[in-house]
């Protein structure tokens, strides 16, 4: 059984469509350090693959906390556009 942080996947969903409109350096570095910056902001959400049901209702929750998944996302996008690690 495998487990997996969902937040995950919102974060990669929100900082692919916040970069295609930010003038700055989209290098895999960059955007692995992003990743990291933004979910080490927000609690982690771990669920096993297995459970759909528990999944369906935690992304319904998490969709409702969407403006902190963009906080983060942003502030990640700006921290590290500031200061590149390559």
């Amino acid at each position: 059984m495998a487990i997996i942080n969902v937040m995950e996947k919102f974060i990669n969903e929100r900082l692919d469509d916040m970069l295609s409109s930010e003038d700055c350096c989209k290098c895999e570095r960059c955007v692995d350090d992003m990743k990291a910056i933004a979910l080490n902001k927000l609690p982690a959400k771990y669920v096993s693959t297995h459970n759909g049901e528990l999944f369906s209702k935690l992304e319904a929750s998490i969709r409702q906390n969407a403006v902190d998944i963009n906080i983060a996302v942003a502030a990640a996008i700006d921290a590290v556009s500031k200061r590149p690690s390559h």
